[in-house]
């Protein structure tokens, strides 16, 4: 797929601000999401890491490594802006089915907090006044952070509905129907892949180079809150696909439980159930790609893998969502 960020971007930019101009007075109206995603055919590689690079923090937990078949899926050609992520917010509080409480977004009456806004740290850019959600700075076409795992799968369901497809997720148990076609979060296989560059992979080190200055914004201060250290969507190097940002710029929640590696050729694998992390005691969601703010390279490999409890957000750590063709 061909696909011009620069273009992207200014397109994005122009819609989203009409959206927000005209949309918002009418709680029926479905708004207009444009995003773009590539379509990947399905393949084999080998999971995990290729190199012999060791982490001292969790030596083993890219290896072995192993066959991987997945079948083909969309994934976004880039990670979830603020904008977009600003269509949902409008819409759900509109909807009356969210609610902000201590600067912390909520579905309405529920315990899981969904995002952080402005308010609550000047890292997220979304802030809520008068009853709406709107754009504080600079950063519309900047990867939304401040996300919790229960934000980007309630996003997945939202963008689904508002496409008239089928929502994957059961947002009180947080389960995934992988049967159903809606958009999701991709697989921790599924991410790698598209991180590789899929059937059109050169093997490289990070996601589009083995230098990863060409692909990565990281090694970025964030003390100083008049620069933003999140970059926008699109600005560095795509990777073979025309993916972009899966190295660095933020780190991405996947579908995934954290959990070891097996030896054994698997097809389109899906990680632990919800009731299987529960009986071994996981507690932790995997992230992948690194972070703006990461100066160690290792962490932006196709085959880096990290851990964060899924009720935690970052000024680093957002997402890109998935669909099953």
């Amino acid at each position: 797929m061909i696909f011009n960020s620069k273009l992207f971007i200014l397109y994005s930019a122009i819609l989203f601000s009409s959206i927000s101009c005209n949309k918002h007075d009418v709680d029926h109206v479905t708004p207009v999401i444009e995003f773009s995603e590539s379509l990947l055919p399905g393949g084999e590689y080998e999971m995990g890491d290729h190199f012999g690079f060791v982490d001292p923090s969790h030596p083993t937990d890219e290896l072995p490594v192993h066959l991987v078949k997945v079948n083909s899926f969309y994934v976004a050609t880039t990670e979830t802006t603020n904008s977009q992520f600003l269509e949902f917010l409008n819409y759900e509080i509109k909807q009356g089915l969210i609610e902000v409480r201590n600067n912390i977004v909520y579905v309405v009456d529920g315990t899981e907090p969904l995002y952080y806004t402005n308010k609550y740290s000047s890292y997220y850019s979304i802030d809520f006044s008068n009853g709406s959600f709107s754009i504080t700075d600079f950063r519309a076409q900047h990867p939304v952070v401040g996300v919790m795992w229960t934000g980007a799968i309630s996003y997945c369901n939202w963008l689904s509905r508002m496409k008239g497809l089928e929502e994957c997720y059961d947002l009180v148990a947080g389960n995934c129907d992988f049967a159903k076609k809606g958009y999701r979060l991709p697989t921790e296989a599924e991410w790698e892949y598209a991180a590789r560059g899929g059937d059109k992979s050169q093997n490289y080190i990070y996601s589009g180079s083995d230098t990863p200055s060409l692909v990565a914004w990281y090694g970025i201060s964030g003390n100083n809150q008049s620069i933003s250290p999140v970059q926008p969507c699109g600005g560095k190097a795509a990777n073979e696909l025309g993916i972009y940002d899966m190295s660095g710029n933020v780190w991405e929640w996947v579908a995934d439980w954290y959990d070891t590696y097996s030896s054994i050729s698997q097809i389109d694998p899906k990680g632990l159930t919800d009731d299987e992390a529960s009986d071994a005691n996981v507690i932790d969601k995997v992230r992948r790609g690194g972070g703006w703010a990461n100066t160690n390279e290792t962490t932006l490999r196709v085959s880096y893998r990290a851990t964060c409890a899924p009720k935690v957000a970052s000024g680093s750590t957002g997402f890109r969502f998935a669909k099953d063709i």
